[in-house]
């Protein structure tokens, strides 16, 4: 039986003549392939849709013996020629697909990832977004869209307010922050932890409750910036298992 849904294009490849492979993100079968048998030739079953960063409404079934999917057609709704036209925001667009694709995003996650993805390429759209902020804004807000979801306000051992108080600690594992008087009295984080200045945590708060519109306005001092995309880095590559490196996504 087929239904139709939204999804965003993140991959496309050709195979025989005529025929693609599609790898799609959408909000309720998280990121997934499928096959668009005469894709590559069809002039009104997939105008303009089998290309990646677009945004599709397909309609999608099976093979008779339901062992892989299909695309039976698609509606361009937008492919983001802004994006496409600028190398510079492409390269924004293609860095967080690939994290997309390579977090493997399962069904029960779907819906926020594809929203905070799509959001993330209007925002590029409209204005380009920023080299130094865009992609690890983008890992760092899907880490929390997935359910990690530290209190970067709060001391995790004791709950003191943690706004003005200096000599914290933050525990990549257990995605907590220490005051200095917990950290004093003996009770040290377990595993990985890194020194965080008052700066850096309300940086990482106000990343985690931001949307990608409102990354266009954001200023940061460099300082903050570097210990808290560090700490970002960290954090995701302990939780989700990813590191960029040479211009792509690894596990660690």
């Amino acid at each position: 039986m087929s239904s139709s849904e939204k999804a965003l294009v993140l991959k496309v490849g050709g195979f025989r003549e005529a025929d693609c492979w599609v790898k799609l993100l959408t909000p309720t079968r998280g990121v997934f392939n499928a096959f668009a048998f005469g894709g590559s030739r069809s002039r009104r079953r997939f105008v303009g849709c089998l290309d990646p960063l677009s945004h599709v409404l397909f309609t999608i079934g099976t093979n008779k013996t339901g062992t892989y999917t299909v695309l039976e057609e698609g509606s361009l709704l937008h492919n983001f020629p802004a994006i496409r036209e600028s190398s510079a925001k492409t390269g924004l667009a293609v860095n967080c697909m690939k994290f997309v694709d390579a977090v493997e995003i399962d069904p029960s996650d779907a819906r926020p990832v594809y929203t905070l993805l799509l959001e993330t390429l209007y925002m590029l759209e409209k204005d380009g977004g920023s080299s130094a902020f865009t992609p690890w804004f983008f890992r760092a807000k899907l880490a929390f869209e997935m359910g990690y979801h530290p209190d970067f306000l709060s001391c995790g051992m004791c709950g003191r307010s943690l706004v003005a108080e200096e000599g914290c600690q933050f525990g990549v594992e257990g995605g907590q922050v220490a005051c200095r008087t917990c950290l004093s009295s003996g009770k040290p984080l377990e595993g990985l932890a890194r020194p965080v200045s008052t700066g850096v945590l309300r940086a990482l708060d106000w990343i985690q409750h931001s949307r990608p519109a409102d990354w266009l306005t954001v200023s940061m001092d460099s300082e903050v910036r570097r210990q808290a995309s560090q700490l970002i880095e960290l954090f995701v590559a302990y939780h989700l298992g990813l590191s960029w490196d040479n211009g792509m996504y690894k596990k660690v």
